[in-house]
């Protein structure tokens, strides 16, 4: 094998995963949509009832809520946190892009920060073999 044969088959590889991602979407997509709709069911039925969740013989339906939250206006939110002392609301964690640029610089990572590197193979076809 040769880089050429080896970018052939690579590419060759990627397209067949591609195709059975494709069917396999495909194919659960109308089974996602028929647990939608029971969902729906449940949520109408247990509101109507004003059921909490629903014990059955095969499990327990119930609902979660999940959250996001992220800064819309940095400056406000920082004046917020200043002014009430709400630094609760802070996360602390390093930023990975300026660690990067200390190391080429100084050779080490900055004192306290754990800095490690993992080495991935990546292959980029050109526009004309994807």
């Amino acid at each position: 094998m040769n880089f050429e044969k080896a970018a052939r088959a690579y590419i060759e590889i990627e397209r067949k995963i591609e195709a059975i991602e494709a069917e396999a979407k495909a194919a659960t997509a109308p089974l996602k949509q028929q647990l939608k709709d029971i969902e729906t069911w449940f949520t109408l039925k247990a509101d109507a009832e004003g059921l909490v969740n629903i014990k059955t013989s095969l499990g327990t339906a119930y609902w979660s809520t999940h959250s996001s939250a992220k800064v819309a206006d940095r400056t406000v939110f920082f004046d917020f946190v200043k002014e009430t002392g709400a630094y609760h609301m802070l996360e602390s964690r390093v930023n990975k892009t300026a660690v990067n640029e200390y190391i080429e610089s100084n050779k080490l990572p900055p004192p306290g920060v754990d800095y490690s590197q993992v080495r991935v193979f990546n292959f980029r076809p050109t526009k004309g073999d994807k």
